[in-house]
């Protein structure tokens, strides 16, 4: 079953008791793509690498400029036994000039290689920006579970203390034992346990959440209501496809594939010589002024072994990042693959424990609350219904919130702007 199937999806949690189901947070998807923006504007790593890929951008003009040219003063032939200007007519006082050039094409390379390696920062940079938003939105899935859990443990309590001021007016009649009694404090004090852990849970995911948004740790975060529905995505094998080919991470090993192959070319053109061109000027005191030129060049192809050696080195990197692409690309098929299952296993069953379930649960604890009040069953049995009932609506809610986990699952997996307020690579984000 493809993600398709899932555009009918939806995050709202049916019900839990009727007349007792809290109203879902109608802007809840404008909250969460604010807080996405607001995380990528403010995230130091992602501010860092924007001023990475300036200064890789920079770099490229800098590889396809010459070498810095040489200037050259002195003074030549002086006589040692008696130092002087004037005495001999080889003593000049000398300006020399020089520019190296290297051999043809080797510029080209270096900059394409430069231009590779700027946007390999740059497809890294998409690649951060897009799990940031994902981590943001894990979070904040994860905050919305915590929080329809503590509305049922929340509404369980009431029904408890219900239960526990039954159980007590039936003891002082004679018509249940002490250790009814002593069950439903033992069930509530059980209950404000477990509303303790939770709300341990969410300030956790809450300094998470803040972090993110490069925010106070302890910063409030209202409460996020039952979700509405997700809107509809491409099926597991359509991301797929564009993932291989659009995915930021693909575009960043692309890039450092074509790096290695202008470093191989590089390699291959170091057999060429590189030039010199020099020139001066030479002032005597006494004598007729003199100036020359000369040109020269190295000879690396007298060292081939070192040649060799390196032509052998980026042979190996270039081997190197073809395996490092295509490990990239079964990263991604492998990734998407799971996070795809993991979607449709929270819709299946979130849509199983809201339609038959829970139904059933809120029957069972009804004809067990009737069953207790005229004496047909004990007290554990009506006590176990409820628990129940309660687990089968957590249930639902982490099935709910798992919908919008998967789905942040997938982007970071994927790499691409599933969730609304993700940048799209290269869009760049508001300071």
């Amino acid at each position: 079953m493809r993600l398709r199937r899932l555009a009918t999806a939806i995050f709202a949690v049916a019900p839990f008791v009727k007349g007792q189901s809290p109203v879902a947070d109608p802007d809840w998807s404008s909250r969460l793509q604010s807080a996405i923006r607001l995380a990528v504007a403010r995230n130091p790593e992602l501010s860092a690498m924007e001023s990475r890929i300036e200064a890789s951008r920079q770099r490229v003009a800098q590889a396809g400029s010459f070498p810095d040219p040489e200037l050259e003063v002195g003074i030549k032939d002086i006589p040692v036994s008696s130092p002087s200007l004037t005495r001999d007519n080889f003593t000049m006082e000398m300006i020399t000039a020089r520019q190296s050039l290297p051999g043809r094409g080797k510029l080209a390379t270096r900059r394409a290689s430069a231009e590779a390696a700027s946007e390999n920062a740059l497809a890294m940079h998409a690649v951060h920006a897009v799990g940031i938003a994902a981590d943001v939105a894990d979070a904040f899935f994860g905050i919305a579970e915590l929080d329809m859990r503590l509305e049922i443990l929340e509404r369980s309590r009431q029904r408890l203390k219900t239960t526990s001021a039954s159980a007590k007016e039936r003891y002082e009649v004679g018509k249940a034992g002490q250790s009814d009694v002593l069950r439903a404090n033992l069930a509530a004090t059980a209950l404000e346990d477990r509303l303790l852990s939770l709300r341990a849970e969410r300030r956790v995911l809450s300094a998470r959440w803040n972090a993110l948004q490069a925010l106070p740790a302890r910063a409030a975060v209202p409460v996020i209501g039952p979700l509405d529905p997700v809107p509809s995505i491409p099926d597991s094998a359509a991301v797929e496809r564009e993932a291989e080919e659009k995915s930021p991470a693909v575009a960043a090993a692309r890039a450092t594939l074509r790096r290695s192959e202008e470093e191989l070319r590089l390699a291959g053109l170091d057999r060429r010589p590189d030039w010199m061109v020099s020139t001066y000027y030479g002032r005597r005191e006494k004598f007729e002024d003199l100036a020359g030129a000369f040109v020269s060049i190295n000879l690396p192809f007298a060292h081939p072994r070192r040649l060799e050696a390196k032509r052998a080195e980026m042979a190996a990197e270039l081997s190197s990042a073809r395996a490092d692409l295509e490990a990239v690309r079964n990263q991604i098929r492998r990734d998407v693959e799971a996070a795809a299952v993991e979607l449709e296993r929270n819709v299946e069953q979130e849509k199983l424990y809201r339609t038959t379930i829970v139904p059933q649960a809120e029957i069972n604890f009804r004809a067990a609350q009737e069953s207790y009040a005229v004496g047909q069953i004990d007290f554990e049995t009506y006590v176990r219904a409820a628990l129940d009932l309660d687990t089968y609506e957590g249930e639902i809610a982490t099935r709910a919130a798992g919908i919008g986990r998967a789905l942040a699952a997938l982007q970071k997996a994927s790499g691409l702007p599933l969730i609304a307020g993700t940048p799209s690579p290269g869009e760049p984000h508001e300071k």
